[in-house]
Order: structure tokens, then sequence, then C-alpha cells
């Protein structure tokens, strides 16, 4: 992979959530949406993770509503495998990002939170893409906290999911182009 991360391999973003049935599958394929074949790999795990399970249907449908298709997701849970094959993981919770670094220290590198990263992203005046924009948002990255958590919308209705949507769509905006290059 060239020194970017935008090489001829792609570069593999990992979305991590709880159950990987909610939050981290609607941002895997939504930023497979958003990337369009960019030289970007998507996936999604959890943490603890429930394995062999469908997407939550009102998170499906957010999907559906704006293009994308959930069809086909089956919830796994993150292994040491998964992360060493990842460049960036991100997480819905400070929870998850604790349980990874627990145990996967060395991987603390490239773990954000979603909103955290985000948040990150705007503070820098002309991010780099890949790598480089991960060690930019290194440098002016503020501490991680429960502030930062997209609320869980499984089993809590369309207008919880709607709006979890709507956060993630929000970071999603913010970290598709900087990564890929395609700031304005």
């Amino acid at each position: 992979m060239d020194s970017d991360g935008l090489g001829k391999a792609p570069f593999r973003v990992m979305f991590v959530c709880t159950a990987n049935i909610a939050r981290s599958p609607y941002a895997e394929h939504r930023a497979r949406q958003l990337f369009d074949g960019a030289g970007f790999a998507v996936a999604s795990a959890g943490v603890p993770g429930v394995p062999d399970r469908g997407m939550d249907a009102e998170m499906a449908a957010q999907l559906l509503a704006r293009g994308a298709d959930p069809d086909g997701h089956v919830s796994r849970v993150l292994t040491r495998s998964l992360l060493e094959q990842t460049e960036l993981v991100l997480t819905f919770e400070f929870v998850h990002r604790l349980r990874i670094l627990q145990s996967w220290p060395q991987h603390s590198n490239k773990v954000f939170g979603i909103r955290q990263l985000a948040d990150a992203v705007e503070r820098i005046p002309s991010p780099e893409p890949g790598l480089a924009m991960l060690d930019q948002a290194c440098g002016v990255c503020q501490p991680d906290g429960m502030n930062w958590d997209v609320a869980d919308p499984h089993r809590r209705g369309r207008a919880a999911a709607r709006a979890c949507a709507a956060e993630i769509d929000a970071a999603l905006a913010v970290i598709v182009p900087a990564l890929s290059g395609r700031v304005a």
C-alpha cells in the first residue's frame, strides 16, 4: 500500500457497535455508498457482538430510504484478525472503544469514536487523504468519552432509527470526503 493509504490495496474501515445489527451495519452500507468505489473497503462487527443475525428492521428501512441496500448483512464479532486487517476502526460508544483497547491495546492508534473523529476532521484546515488524515486528526482530536456516543436505536422505534441514521450520516459526511481526498 502507498504511504497515503490509497495505493493498490484498499483502505479498510471497520465500524463497531454492540451487536453489529443496527449502527455499525448502517454505517458500513452508507459508507460503502458514499465512498462509491474510491479504493476503500468497509466492514462492520460487534463488541461483544452477537453473531449470525440480520440487520435491525428500522435501521434497514433508513438505509433503503437513502438508496442503500441492507440485504445480506450477517452480524459478527470483532476479532484480532479483523483489527489487524483494518486501517481505521470507528466506534459508536465510548464503551466499545474501551473494550477494543482493553483486549487489543496495540491498535489504539486506529480506533476512534465516529463523532470524535468527525469533530477532529473539522478542526483540520486542509485534510490529506488516507492515513495522513488520521495522523492529522490525532494531533487535534479531543478526548473520547460518553459525550460522543451515538444512541443505540435497536427496538426503540422509527424515530430513534431516523435520529441515529441522521447522526451517523452527519459524521460520515465529514469523514468520507476527508479520507478519500474529495474535500471541497
